[in-house]
């Protein structure tokens, strides 16, 4: 209580012989401390009410695919949610991301085993062809990169880590560049060029002029992982819940 009162630098109470009770100065201070800790108590719950509903979250992906999921996903589940979603080729860039603090999340094709990291089974994504029916090729059931060989292909210019390997695995296919994925989906429509689509979206890409054929490539087959920091955990664990199950 003397400690008190030299905070204060005046007398907060007055002692009788069996008793130590405030005087005016201690029940003002009193009631001001009463209020201190409604205050704190309602910082302590605003702190937590928002820690448990975040407004904004960073999504690094190595490929679209996840995105578009993740995108109509996050914004069913959480309206109010800010997403920023940045699409990269090289895993690299993105584990970067993720340790320096660009990404809340990151979705990559290889599992990781990183101290501090939590890293979570996500996705198979498997890719087709959409073949035009008059096309030589729509005759076979099946399809290699072999068979794209000198094909004329339209391709999204922007597809992570996917324009790479079909760069790669059909060196001599001539490929036609569109940027716009609003534009690209016109042309694709039209039938005329054989176009890759995803069996995450393969619905949507059916067309009556045109038929889905396998490509039997094991590279044509990617498994997406969901990484984000330990730390994070109890602030994204009820979000990355409904998402996960959303795929199951």
């Amino acid at each position: 209580m003397k400690k008190i009162e030299e905070i204060a630098g005046v007398p907060l109470f007055i002692r009788q012989k069996n008793k130590t009770v405030f005087n005016e100065n201690g029940r003002l201070m009193a009631e001001y401390a009463e209020k201190i800790l409604s205050l704190q108590e309602e910082m302590l719950a605003a702190v937590r009410y928002q820690a448990s509903h975040q407004k904004s979250l960073r999504i690094g992906s190595i490929a679209p695919g996840p995105l578009l999921l993740l995108e109509p996903q996050l914004a069913q589940i959480q309206p109010s949610l800010e997403l920023m979603t940045d699409l990269l080729s090289d895993e690299e860039d993105l584990t970067g991301g993720l340790e320096q603090g660009r990404y809340d999340w990151i979705v990559t094709r290889q599992p990781y085993e990183h101290a501090g990291w939590i890293c979570l089974p996500y996705l198979t994504e498997r890719l087709s062809m959409r073949i035009p029916k008059q096309h030589p090729l729509a005759k076979k059931e099946r399809l290699t990169f072999a068979d794209l060989a000198r094909q004329n292909i339209l391709l999204l210019s922007e597809l992570g880590f996917w324009t790479d390997l079909v760069k790669e695995q059909i060196p001599t296919a001539n490929f036609l560049y569109i940027d716009s994925r609003h534009a690209f989906s016109e042309i694709a429509s039209m039938g005329t060029f054989p176009t890759f689509v995803s069996d995450l979206f393969t619905a949507k890409q059916e067309a009556a002029d045109s038929v889905i054929l396998p490509l039997q490539e094991d590279l044509a087959t990617a498994r997406f992982y969901l990484l984000l920091k330990e730390e994070q955990l109890g602030k994204w664990e009820g979000l990355l819940r409904q998402v996960r199950s959303g795929r199951s």
